[in-house]
């Protein structure tokens, strides 16, 4: 004998239990396991960052140094890239100045701003010049890598510059 109560009470019970959501265990079971699997990702996130942004000064050098060549070009004058004023001898680390004419009357046309995260140093001492031609008066070789670790470091990065001006980058230490 099948009366509408109980069809009814049945389909209630199979409504209720589609609608049922997740327990407080379930839940904290899943928050512990997304934190477990976060703490392990999180060392190899850092390695990562360091390597963009170790890349990211080599690549506003190497936009410096093009920037520079086709100032010298459309302006017919030298413009040099020199480090600034806090520098001392090789190191690079406290940015960069692209400018033209010197002394007094040297105009700054593009001022990099460091990342005191990152080393920059250069192969040898004194600045980089481009003539009205867009050529370089020597080769140089600039190393980047993370402060607190030295040149050899796998998220070191070298940008390398022929006498032409022509600019390259080696990455994982590689010298030029």
């Amino acid at each position: 004998m099948n009366n509408g109560f109980c069809a009814s009470s049945r389909e209630r019970l199979r409504h209720a239990k589609r609608l049922r959501g997740f327990t407080l265990v379930e839940m904290m079971v899943v928050i512990v396991l997304m934190t477990v699997l976060l703490a392990m990702a999180l060392p190899s996130f850092s390695g990562l960052i360091e390597k963009y942004r170790v890349e990211g000064m080599a690549s506003a050098l190497m936009a410096s140094v093009s920037h520079a060549r086709s100032e010298a070009a459309r302006r017919g004058k030298t413009v040099t890239i020199q480090q600034r004023a806090g520098c001392r001898g090789r190191d690079w680390s406290c940015g960069w100045d692209t400018v033209v004419g010197s002394g007094a009357a040297a105009e700054t046309l593009k001022r990099q701003d460091p990342d005191t995260r990152v080393a920059v140093q250069k192969g040898t001492l004194g600045s980089i010049s481009f003539d009205a031609m867009g050529h370089s008066a020597g080769a140089a070789g600039f190393s980047f890598h993370p402060v607190g670790s030295d040149g050899s470091s796998s998220n070191a990065v070298t940008v390398c510059m022929a006498l032409g001006g022509r600019v390259r980058l080696a990455k994982g230490g590689r010298g030029c």
